[in-house]
Order: structure tokens, then C-alpha cells, then sequence
């Protein structure tokens, strides 16, 4: 019977933990940075559009889902709307990075930015590069896709020098990449 009990004050302890982990969300701020990212949107929706950046940056993942969408409410046909939102379920720096139950959610919200189709070329790499971490999450391994984005995001990033976001969105695929993993630690091999 003490056993019983060790497992079960042990869940009690972890269950709140592990929890808070999944739905890794901050309150949004009471002051957000300033964002430049020109997008090829309605001037209604660009302002708006900013906001949900900032507070993707500021990790407001519940926030920023509900900016996004009012973007997709102010400009229905801004790709990049659907973009912000799929974005807010790819939390990179975070364990997990994608919560399992938000996948198909997600998928839908970049299927719907495809399908729309960006205005720019840089808009179409943005969405292209997160529909990689959405692609085939059943078969493929979250390292592996995180890889192919990174690479995408590096791709946008070099055709892109003077674009601040899309320099800073390669950073943070670079930052979440290069936490390594124990074993990796060890061997000193990158897993794939």
C-alpha cells in the first residue's frame, strides 16, 4: 500500500507539470514590440496582421490564434492569415512542439493558406516552409520535418536579407534545432 501511495503523490506532482507543458501559452503583454512584415493583404488587415506577429514572438499562442483570425475576418482572401494561425500551434521552443491534438487543426489552417494562395513570393516560402512541419506528422519525424523547415526558412531567409522577419523566423528554426538531445550529446551524430 505505500507503494500505491508514492505513484499516486508522484501523478499528483507531475500531472500539473506536464499539463502546463502541453498548453505552453503566455498571457499576451501589456505593450508588444514593433513589427515590420509587409504583406500583400488588404492596408486593413496589415495592421492587425503586425499585432499577431508580436505576439507570436511574445509566445501568446491563444492571442495570437484570435488575431490571426480576425485577419482572416478583415481580408478573407489573406493567405497569411491562415499562415499566423497554423503558426500559432508550432510552438519550436517548446516541449512538445506540436500538441498532437492541434495537427489536424493546423493542417487545415495551412491547407486553407494554400489554397488561397500567397500574393508575394516571400508570403508563398513562409507558407510553403511551415506546411513542411505539418507534412506527414504519422510517418515523419518531427526532427526530420523541423530539418526540412529550417532549411526552407534558410532558403527564404537568403533570398530575403533585408526582410527582418523572415530573418528572424530562420533564427528561431536554428536556436530550436541546435538544443541537443542527450544521446546526440554522446555520439556528437545529429539524429534524423
Amino acid at each position: 500500500m505505500p507503494n500505491l501511495w508514492r505513484i499516486l503523490l508522484t501523478l499528483l506532482f507531475i500531472y500539473p507539470f506536464s499539463a502546463a507543458q502541453e498548453t505552453h501559452s503566455h498571457n499576451a503583454p501589456e505593450k508588444l514590440g514593433k513589427v515590420s512584415f509587409p504583406i500583400s493583404c488588404t492596408p486593413a488587415a496589415q495592421e492587425q496582421f503586425e499585432q499577431g506577429v508580436a505576439l507570436l514572438h511574445s509566445f501568446a499562442y491563444a492571442a495570437t490564434e484570435n488575431t490571426f483570425q480576425g485577419v482572416a475576418e478583415l481580408d478573407p482572401r489573406c493567405a497569411m492569415a491562415h499562415w499566423g494561425m497554423a503558426m500559432a500551434y508550432f510552438h519550436q521552443l517548446w516541449e512538445p512542439h506540436i500538441v498532437p491534438a492541434t495537427i489536424s487543426i493546423a493542417q487545415k489552417k495551412i491547407q486553407g493558406a494554400q489554397q488561397i494562395g500567397a500574393g508575394s513570393g516571400c508570403e508563398r516560402q513562409f507558407i510553403s516552409a511551415l506546411g513542411l512541419i505539418y507534412l506527414d506528422p504519422d510517418t515523419v519525424r518531427y526532427r526530420t520535418r523541423a530539418l526540412n523547415y529550417e532549411s526552407a526558412m534558410r532558403d527564404l531567409a537568403s533570398e530575403n536579407r533585408q526582410g527582418v522577419e523572415a530573418q528572424v523566423f530562420y533564427a528561431l528554426a536554428l536556436v530550436s534545432n541546435r538544443r541537443q538531445d542527450p544521446c546526440e550529446a554522446e555520439t556528437g551524430s545529429r539524429s534524423a
